[in-house]
């Protein structure tokens, strides 16, 4: 006998049965959509520790359901911009949000170095990096 909770198991033509109907999955986007309107939610993880789904299940469902992906979508946009907003005013760690955006949205902090060789050379360092010998640049 089914639990409420539990889609019925479908067969997938490519060996093991699915468990997650197309309307299980529309169901949980759904879902996904009401928790999204909390101001506070703003980690998928929550999500999926409140609806009992292993995180690489959501991803699962985001490939294979557009309504899914599209629901998906909206919540990595909120935590951007969440992430953003709170850094800037200081609402949240500033190392913390620089993580969690460099890990989860490709946002990476620069640092821009200048290299400079001597003035007889000024390439000099360039050319050691390359082959780690010193070459002269000029021809006697």
């Amino acid at each position: 006998m089914e639990t409420p909770s539990q889609p019925p198991i479908t067969k997938n033509p490519n060996g093991r049965p699915k468990v997650h109907t197309e309307a299980f999955i529309d169901n949980e986007a759904e879902k996904l959509l009401e928790w999204l309107e909390v101001k506070e939610n703003i980690f998928i993880e929550d999500f999926c520790i409140k609806r009992d789904i292993r995180a690489a299940t959501i991803s699962e469902f985001a490939r294979v359901n557009k309504k899914f992906s599209q629901a998906y979508e909206k919540v990595k946009e909120k935590q951007k911009m969440t992430l953003f907003k709170g850094g800037l005013s200081k609402k949240f760690s500033f190392p913390m949000c620089a993580l969690i955006l460099s890990h989860n949205h490709g946002i990476h902090q620069k640092t821009e170095q200048k290299l400079s060789g001597d003035s007889m050379n000024p390439l000099l360092f360039l050319m050691e990096k390359i082959d780690g010998n010193t070459k002269e640049l000029v021809n006697e």
